[in-house]
C-alpha cells in the first residue's frame, strides 16, 4: 500500500518542526555555554 498524500504533507510539517526545535535548542545551549564561560564565573 503506498502511503496517502494527505499523510505525507503533516509528516513534513512535524519533520520541519522538530529540526526547527532542534536548531533553536542547539542555538540556546551554545549561547548559554558561551555566557557561562565568557561572563563572570
Amino acid at each position: 500500500m503506498s502511503t496517502p498524500s494527505r499523510f505525507k504533507a503533516p509528516l513534513i510539517l512535524v519533520l520541519s518542526l522538530a529540526l526547527l526545535c532542534a536548531g533553536v535548542a542547539v542555538l540556546v545551549g551554545v549561547f548559554g555555554l558561551l555566557v557561562k564561560l565568557l561572563g563572570p564565573a
